[in-house]
């Protein structure tokens, strides 16, 4: 491990920087000049098996770096007016990448990010949103199948695509029965109270449940065994003292080791790390030597080293753990830097 850090930001107030952040060790951060200053950079994607290789997804684009995180090259992805919310590599095929964007829309590489192509996506808004449209939070692989992917939109809910990211197609009935659980109404951007369970931020799957994805929103994660036409609820209340979701993910070797971040809202004064050595049936604080006074609003585990760790916070604190938590390190953004979104760590 490389222990190098990056945090993202976006512009969220009059005179701050939106762009990405690299801290070296023994340095200071680092503004990366190659991103704009608006960009509002939402996604970033070490490549799982090329070290020196990342992608960057933004409001203002797609980027891509060969030299880990020092230099950056904008994508020619489309010339479509929409905002890059997800980026990812397939697991199996180095080459192939993917992108999501909103309004909902989905853009594939077969070639490490040269060349790019628009996919199918049926997935019509279902709400009348305040802050405009919906939009590809995050992609997920089927441990087992190349045939099969899944998405999640934030304000729209889940994706499935069973042809290799060819084709996408909104599956809603599971999350409407989830909708009519009256401790799971909430809306606060529609006029509908199913909204909360709509409210996607993250998707992801794991070799020890090839079957199973887990779906996190702002009323919790959920895991579905029928590709989303049914879910269970993982009451992660049980375990922490706030629900809403912005992010899970598995560890890189150990399959039965998820992580997930927990928050009061998307505005608030508190956000917790914690850790399920069990595929999410029981969970417990990762992160109790610091604390964050914002919302974690992202965290990213290392692409082949399970002791790096790193989550952001609204408020610009970035946490980073390089032993699995068993000790952590915060350091804070710049004061210029906008709320932070994303991170990850090398």
């Amino acid at each position: 491990m490389l222990n190098i850090v990056f945090a993202g930001t976006a512009v969220t107030r009059q005179g701050a920087v939106g762009s990405l952040y690299r801290l070296v060790p023994g340095q200071d951060w680092q503004r990366v000049t190659d991103i704009p200053d608006d960009a509002g950079v939402q996604a970033i994607t070490p490549h799982p098996t090329r070290p020196d290789v990342l992608f960057l997804a933004t409001r203002k684009g797609a980027f891509r770096s060969t030299d880990r995180g020092t230099s950056w090259q904008r994508l020619a992805v489309t010339h479509d007016e929409v905002q890059f919310w997800t980026i990812v590599v397939h697991p199996r095929k180095p080459d192939v990448v993917f992108a999501g964007a909103g309004p909902v829309s989905f853009y594939r590489s077969d070639d490490g990010g040269d060349t790019w192509r628009k996919l199918k996506a049926n997935h019509p808004e279902r709400f009348k949103i305040t802050f405009g449209h919906s939009r590809v939070m995050r992609i997920a692989f089927d441990p087992t199948s190349d045939d099969v992917m899944y998405a999640a939109a934030e304000i729209n809910g889940f994706l499935v695509s069973e042809d290799g990211g060819e084709s996408w197609q909104g599956i809603d009935a599971g999350l409407v029965e989830l909708g009519k659980l009256p401790r799971l109404k909430s809306r606060l951007e529609t006029d509908d109270d199913t909204e909360g369970v709509f409210d996607a931020h993250s998707v992801c799957t794991s070799g020890a449940a090839p079957n199973d994805v887990f779906y996190a929103c702002r009323m919790g994660i959920f895991t579905s065994s029928d590709h989303g036409r049914s879910w269970r609820d993982l009451e992660v209340s049980r375990f922490a003292p706030f629900a809403y979701c912005r992010d899970v993910r598995p560890v890189c070797d150990d399959p039965r080791t998820l992580y997930a971040c927990f928050s009061i809202a998307s505005r608030s004064n508190a956000g917790a790390m914690y850790r399920s050595r069990d595929l999410g049936d029981t969970w417990a604080r990762a992160d109790e030597a610091v604390t964050a006074a914002s919302t974690i609003m992202g965290f990213n585990v290392h692409v082949s080293d399970p002791r790096g760790v790193v989550s952001v916070t609204r408020g610009g604190q970035v946490f980073f753990t390089t032993d699995g938590g068993d000790s952590w390190n915060e350091r804070q953004l710049p004061a210029t830097a906008g709320d932070a979104f994303c991170g990850a760590i090398l």
